[in-house]
């Protein structure tokens, strides 16, 4: 039995134990329906083997639910539009901030609502001495209460009077708190007639609730004095092995001890157990942890719905019809599960031809561009999807049209492009659908005009106040938020996020301030701060075990604790010497992904394993080579699971399209003139200038910046002939151009893995061969990339596999041009690297592990970090995995 409850339930049968066994009659408010069932299992122990009808159990929304209906209320989508105007004539509120600042209106005016407020009408030298905001505030307030449309507060506030005023019965409350002046003044109109009668509901631990006050309502200079005296009268500490605080480096540390915390206490055999998500991303992230145990959380917050999978696709769409098809939220939209539900292997077809077309030809403007390259291409898939994009856009016009008619647009779209079937299946996605059906029902009647940009606006405001929460979960574990979490006797509590800008955080920066709120006699930041202490002071004495937990550092900077929770640790230490909090070390375990039951014993720390290569390819390139000197881990992701990130679609031309742009250049002029001798200078000049229009002609259709690209390249013809005739001077001929380039690394007598290459230039000398690599790069850099210690393989590695005698970079890009040139013995080093090459690859055969050991340089720009995880451990300039394959870098 919930022992809090006991006490409760004796008080309601000193009362009413004449009515039993039907206690139906009878009517307890309750603060949430948790409340109501402890209630009724407390009274059916009191009465141990009775049959009995169980009195009336609600919340006060409940309560005025059953009330007669009168005249229905204005909903709040209508008036958050009609808010939106009126501010957009006043002329006092950015255009930009109109939507929120109507949010926060609307918030406030149903807040003035639920207080009952009755202010008296203002004369012009009151007025003087309101502020703006709340000048606005109280006029819009007095002209809707005149007006004959009744708001959902007032709505409440009606059906509660006319409760209170036909009154037959005692009323029983149980435990109410954080009432509105407007339930206050129903409770007491209801005393007026017959008895309310508050049943106590005593913590399950008293002490702790002492502790407390003792703690938080004592000045700060007499704390330590405090917590002396108190602990003198307690000798043992009454938060000891029961409520933890637990300080963790990262998010990712906090979750990873907020699992640890869940996992012992299910072992111990606790069923009911809450999650306050003061932080909600590291709450997303230990779901994620749980739910790759098996084990689900019983949402009871909800998520908003901008947050959901089903949301994103309304997103995306909108993004399309009004940004023109750019080939991002295309390709999103098409990839999105939830459209095109009657043509699932054409979607699947359609995005994959767009997106290696994109990659190919560059990204097209708008959709007509998209369906012109699509047929192009002859992609039959996508012609036919975006054939059917197109004609759901036409239901978007360049237009003004009322809320009713846009949301019903869009659920027109959903049916066209078959996303209704797929988000009806989907319990978010069906949650959507009837949300956006109210809403048109709401706005039916609403003849005023908006653009669909204004629209999106209205539309996102709610998806971002309305939540969904999937009710087919039932687990132990439950999601919930402070205030829920009073009087509930749970076995176990844990709040995430403690810190100072959670518990109590603060309120968003808005237009209408505290100040705002003081003028109206609104409730402001310090009420609310006490309605959160008193709750977290009332979970704190019911709940048998609490953790507290936070994360104590983000990006290298501290992060302060809740001053309460600073307050009870200072006590602690000045009252029994204890060191309340415990620190989370950063080497967290990595989460056992098999299903977790009761038995099974949780995992120790470990260290995460290396991967190891199951096969060695056929053949690599030299930049893979490169990627594993680099960074053993970036090359097991990139070419032995083929995680290679794709080539970027190009939208504009960017510094590598110009550097391939220009070695096509130079390949084709050097192929027609091998030999630059007897060829008068304007001649040359002339013929390469021809040369860069031509090949840069594809590129500047497609995008006109290509044409200040091609002009950068003009600038350099001269510096670039300059060096060229000087080379040829000094005895080096040109042979060829773009020359692929192969060699077997013989790692072991049967097997053998080719390294590939293609060299920009091939010169021949009386030395021997020279090989040289364009570069649009700067001479630092490239100079740099000469250093022996920097482990750049490009020249050595092609001079291993060429046999060139030597090996340099060009520098295009800068006012002169000339050679950088390996310094030290090439052949000596072309060697060494093979003999690396062939150790290397023997060692992976042999399974030597592939660790992610790069410096932390490498990683900035590695699109495989998410993968490895690498910035989540402690120390990130060393070996994640403490491992070496005798690979430098």
């Amino acid at each position: 039995m919930d022992a809090s409850f006991a006490t409760a339930a004796r008080v309601f049968l000193e009362h009413e134990s004449g009515c039993f066994p039907d206690f139906s009659a009878c009517l307890i408010l309750t603060p949430h329906h948790h409340a109501g069932l402890a209630f009724r299992l407390a009274l059916h122990d009191a009465l141990p083997g009775k049959v009995l009808l169980p009195p009336r159990l609600l919340t006060l929304p409940d309560l005025a639910a059953t009330a007669p209906a009168g005249r229905a209320p204005e909903p709040d989508s209508l008036r958050l539009a009609e808010l939106q105007h009126f501010l957009a004539r006043s002329g006092q509120v950015p255009r930009a901030a109109l939507w929120p600042a109507a949010r926060e209106l609307l918030a406030l005016l149903n807040e003035l609502d639920e207080q009952g407020l009755e202010l008296p009408e203002a004369t012009p030298s009151e007025n003087a001495h309101l502020s703006v905001e709340a000048g606005i505030t109280q006029a819009v307030w007095r002209a809707l209460c005149r007006g004959d449309e009744n708001s959902r507060k007032r709505d409440y506030g009606e059906r509660l009077a006319h409760l209170a005023a036909h009154c037959e019965t005692p009323l029983y409350t149980l435990g109410l708190a954080g009432l509105s002046r407007l339930e206050r003044g129903f409770l007491d109109a209801w005393a007026a007639r017959r008895p309310v009668i508050d049943l106590p509901v005593p913590p399950r631990f008293p002490e702790r609730r002492a502790m407390l006050a003792a703690a938080w309502e004592s000045e700060t200079p007499a704390l330590t004095r405090r917590g002396a005296d108190f602990a003198a009268a307690h000798p043992t500490n009454p938060l000891r092995d029961s409520v933890a605080l637990i300080a963790a480096p990262s998010l990712e540390a906090a979750a990873r001890a907020a699992e640890s915390t869940l996992l012992a206490w299910l072992r111990e055999g606790r069923r009911d157990i809450a999650i306050v998500a003061l932080d909600r991303l590291a709450a997303r992230r230990l779901r994620a942890l749980l739910e790759r145990r098996q084990i689900l959380i019983q949402d009871e917050t909800g998520w908003a719905f901008s947050t959901a999978a089903a949301s994103h696709v309304l997103d995306r769409w909108l993004n399309v019809a009004m940004d023109d098809a750019w080939y991002r939220d295309l390709l999103d939209f098409i990839k999105s599960p939830f459209v095109f539900s009657d043509a699932e292997a054409t979607r699947q077809a359609a995005a994959n031809g767009l997106e290696r077309a994109w990659r190919r030809h560059g990204a097209p403007q708008g959709l007509a561009g998209h369906l012109a390259l699509a047929r192009q291409e002859k992609l039959d898939a996508a012609v036919k999807l975006l054939d059917r994009i197109q004609q759901a856009r036409g239901l978007f016009p360049d237009a003004r049209l009322p809320l009713a008619d846009w949301t019903r647009r869009l659920l027109e779209v959903f049916d066209r492009l078959a996303a209704t079937p797929a988000l009806r299946a989907d319990p978010v996605g069906n949650q959507l659908l009837t949300m956006l059906a109210g809403l048109a029902r709401e706005t039916a009647a609403h003849e005023r005009r908006f653009a669909l940009s204004e629209w999106r606006r209205w539309l996102y405001l709610h998806l971002e106040q309305a939540t969904f929460a999937d009710h087919r979960v039932q687990s132990p574990i439950r999601l919930t938020h402070l205030n829920a979490a009073r009087l509930r006797d749970l076995d176990g509590l844990l709040l995430l996020g403690v810190d100072a800008s959670h518990l109590p955080g603060k309120s968003a920066a808005g237009l209408f301030n505290d100040a705002t709120r003081a003028q109206l006699g609104l409730p402001g930041a310090a009420e609310r701060e006490a309605e959160s202490r008193a709750a977290l002071a009332d979970a704190l004495a019911r709940c048998e075990r609490v953790a507290l937990i936070w994360q104590n550092a983000e990006a290298g900077e501290a992060l302060a604790l809740s001053p309460w929770l600073l307050r009870l640790e200072v006590f602690q230490r000045a009252g029994w010497g204890t060191d309340w909090l415990q620190r989370q070390q950063p080497d967290v375990a990595a989460p056992n992904p098999e299903r977790w039951c009761p038995e099974t014993p949780i995992p120790a720390h470990a260290a995460p394993m290396a991967p190891v290569a199951d096969s060695l390819p056929e053949r690599i390139s030299v930049s893979a080579w490169q990627s594993l000197v680099s960074c053993p881990y970036q090359f097991f992701a990139r070419h032995l699971l083929g995680l290679n990130q794709l080539d970027e679609v190009p939208e504009e031309m960017d510094k590598a399209d110009y550097g391939s742009l220009v070695h096509a250049v130079l390949a084709d002029f050097h192929r027609r003139h091998p030999s630059l001798a007897g060829i008068e200078a304007a001649e040359l000049g002339a013929d390469l200038r021809a040369t860069g229009e031509r090949v840069f002609a594809p590129a500047e259709a497609r995008g006109y910046l290509a044409g200040a690209w091609r002009l950068r390249w003009e600038r350099r013809i001269g510096a670039y002939l300059d060096w060229a005739t000087r080379r040829e001077a000094d005895g080096y001929r040109f042979e060829k151009a773009e020359e692929p380039l192969s060699r077997l690394i013989e790692w072991s007598p049967e097997q053998g893995t080719r390294l590939e290459g293609r060299a920009d230039r091939l010169d021949a000398s009386a030395a021997g061969t020279a090989l040289l690599d364009y570069k649009t790069q700067a001479k630092q850099t490239l100079k740099h990339k000469l250093d022996e210690n920097a482990e750049n393989v490009q020249l050595t590695a092609y001079a291993w596999i060429s046999g060139a005698d030597e090996a340099g970079y060009v520098t295009l890009d800068d006012a002169k041009v000339e050679t950088l040139t390996w310094k030290g013995d090439l052949r000596e080093a072309a060697a060494a690297e093979g003999e690396r090459l062939e150790h290397t690859f023997a060692a992976l055969a042999a399974g030597a592990p592939l660790p992610a050991n790069a410096a932390a340089k490498t990683c900035e720009w590695c699109e495989m970090r998410g993968l490895c995880r690498r910035e989540h451990a402690d120390d990130f300039s060393g070996n994640l995995f403490g491992l070496d394959v005798g690979i430098e870098g």
